[in-house]
């Protein structure tokens, strides 16, 4: 009932003297922690549109799909102390993760709070800790009050009355909603259904296109872009890359030698082909105005990108300079895309995140294993019906084959299942001319609801290198190596299992799975073969995870997340039969100069047969090994590896 009764106070307050534009100005205050300057704030011609929209009394909600560099934080903070001094509200303040959300509290609220004179007048005492003042929530001296809450917190949308919701970069939000209480936009919206005045903004860089949620937030709006005058013939215009098949957009010369020189970089114009400087740039954007592209309906969406960036870091020549180091390689060619673009990625042309397209390349080679491999890795996914296994075969400059994909149906808590993955891990593998090969190193996944069988079925071959292996949190971000520098430490009952880093795996197979297929008999470098044999929901499943840019621990990071309701099982065995293949290299394996080898008919076994974990191995194997006998350990090494 007090509740109802505050909300139809604040349901009947006067309107807002100043617009959101006019307050900044008049108020907003940069603080050292949050500004390179520090001081009073002045907005740029293209931020006044966006905080005026925020307070115009026809919109009710604003979604800005942006880029980085163009000053959208403090819009955020500027949205906050208006609505807590000029026009006393409760405020939600949604980031992807509690973490963010402290880090937000930390980093911006308690800087404004305490630089910013009228809100300073109203703030609680930052000295003293309750329950209306505290890192995620607070409340004002004249009845404002804000809380903050990750978008990943299944309970943090629960007894919250707001009449303004702020939802930052909700393209990192956890993918499938809050756990199981929803989608986090829609429980966040439902929180303020109580206000006829309510505000709901969304801001964020967007990702994939067709998965973005930015995107589909500014399609639903009215779709502003900022347009600018050319200062030679006046057309109006807005600013966007082009590229290399369209005449306008940002352009750049070369040198004799064909040298791209960014410090050359200029904007050309679409209706006359005029020559835009960068020193033109402030008058530019001083007489843009916002238009609307899509009707209007209470929705109002803003597009900006950096090239309309006042700031120092988004110069034209360091945009091209960024470009042309990233363009080569798929996974920072979409992080450019997303954050100085402001748009999302799409693959034009190379088709490799394109189950379809991955499936037209696949071959036909003779015998099980092609030429040009020279060693085998395997890799193991449990689940709770079955273990997948995927036999690779690795060549020079990490060419790589996929053998086999072998699906074990059977409970993985009982003995039936291990047996036949022991069975076929042990198997030898032909090449058409008949020599054998034998799987030199295995990963087999410990997470899970098995872990312990995993982990008794690996330590008792630790000889044969079959590693237990867990990930490493994908949700921080790390780009920690492949492989793990040291072995795990031991428990007590036990062993640990090696810890990767899948991040910086998934970088590479998927730039790898970019790659344009070469002509037949051609070598190419880390360019993976598929066989015919598979299916398309097979290569659905290496593209089922999309690289997104999220707030963490106060900095933005990349990392893997999987597509709702798509199977990733291909994508995690590429990535173990690759930590495979490090784990060998860590141990002293070469794959070139085994390659050397193979193809002057020498036997590459002696290269790493010292290199053999013999520990592990059952004591009759062990024995075999463990001799001094050059001639026998030889003969048992290729027995028991080879």
């Amino acid at each position: 009932m007090k509740t109802l009764q505050k909300a139809q106070r604040l349901n009947l307050s006067p309107p807002p003297v100043l617009s959101l534009s006019q307050w900044a100005e008049r108020y907003a205050y940069l603080s050292k922690e949050t500004s390179a300057q520090t001081g009073r704030f002045e907005a740029y011609a293209y931020q006044v549109g966006m905080m005026d929209a925020i307070t115009d009394p026809k919109v009710e909600k604003v979604s800005v799909m942006k880029s980085a560099r163009v000053g959208y934080t403090k819009i955020l903070d500027h949205i906050v102390g208006y609505y807590m001094h000029q026009d006393p509200s409760p405020i939600l303040v949604v980031q992807p993760r509690v973490e963010d959300a402290e880090d937000y509290s930390k980093s911006e609220i308690a800087p404004m709070l305490r630089d910013t004179t009228v809100l300073a007048e109203i703030a609680p005492d930052p000295k003293t800790r309750s329950g209306e003042n505290t890192l995620l929530k607070k409340t004002m001296k004249n009845g404002a009050s804000i809380a903050l809450v990750g978008a990943n917190s299944p309970g943090g949308f629960r007894r919250i009355t707001v009449r303004i919701v702020l939802f930052d970069e909700v393209d990192g939000y956890p993918v499938g909603g809050a756990g199981s209480e929803g989608d986090q936009i829609a429980l966040g919206t439902k929180r303020s259904e109580t206000f006829w005045n309510r505000k709901i903004v969304a801001g964020s860089t967007p990702t994939i296109k067709g998965l973005s949620r930015i995107e589909k937030l500014y399609q639903e709006g009215d779709q502003r872009k900022f347009y600018v005058p050319c200062p030679h013939c006046g057309e109006f215009q807005i600013l966007e890359w082009g590229g290399k098949d369209v005449t306008h957009g940002i352009k750049w010369d070369k040198d004799e030698r064909g040298n791209a020189l960014p410090d050359t970089a200029h904007y050309v114009c679409q209706h006359n082909g005029c020559v835009i400087e960068e020193k033109d740039k402030p008058d530019l954007i001083k007489e843009g105005e916002w238009r609307a592209n899509a009707p209007f309906k209470g929705h109002a969406s803003f597009h900006i990108n950096s090239l309309y960036s006042l700031m120092p870091n988004a110069r034209w020549s360091l945009l091209v300079a960024e470009f042309l180091r990233v363009k080569s390689d798929p996974i920072e060619l979409q992080t450019f895309v997303n954050t100085m673009l402001g748009e999302t990625f799409e693959d034009r042309g190379e088709g490799a995140l394109s189950e379809l397209t991955l499936a037209r390349r696949a071959e036909v080679w003779a015998g099980e294993v092609p030429d040009g491999v020279v060693l085998l890795t395997a890799a193991g996914d449990t689940q709770d019906d079955r273990v997948e296994l995927e036999i690779v075969g690795w060549g020079r400059n990490e060419e790589r084959w996929s053998i086999a994909h072998i699906v074990i149906d059977g409970d993985p808590d009982g003995p039936a299942l291990w047996q036949e993955v022991d069975t076929i891990l042990k198997r030898q593998w032909y090449r058409a001319d008949g020599h054998a090969f034998s799987v030199m190193a295995t990963c087999i996944d410990s997470g899970g609801h098995h872990t312990q069988k995993v982990y008794e079925f690996c330590k008792a071959r630790l000889g044969r290198r079959i590693w237990a292996i867990k990930g490493e949190s994908a949700r921080g971000g790390q780009r920690s190596p492949v492989w793990p520098a040291k072995r795990p430490t031991r428990k007590s009952k036990g062993f640990r299992p090696y810890i990767i880093g899948v991040n910086t795996a998934k970088d590479t197979i998927r730039a790898r799975l970019a790659l344009e297929q070469p002509p037949p008999n051609t070598a190419c470098p880390g360019y993976m073969h598929y066989p015919q044999d598979r299916d398309v929901n097979f290569f659905a499943q290496l593209v089922s995870e999309r690289s997104v840019r999220t707030y963490i621990g106060g900095r933005y990071v990349r990392i893997w997340e999987q597509t709702p309701g798509r199977a990733n099982e291909a994508l995690d065995l590429a990535v173990y039969s690759y930590a495979a293949l490090c784990g060998l290299m860590q141990q002293g394996v070469k794959l070139n100069a085994l390659a050397d080898r193979m193809e002057q008919n020498h036997e590459p076994l002696k290269m790493v047969e010292q290199k053999v974990e013999v520990s592990g191995l059952p004591k009759e194997d062990r024995e075999q090994v463990d001799t001094t006998d050059p001639e026998k350990k030889r003969r048992a090494f290729k027995k028991l590896f080879l």
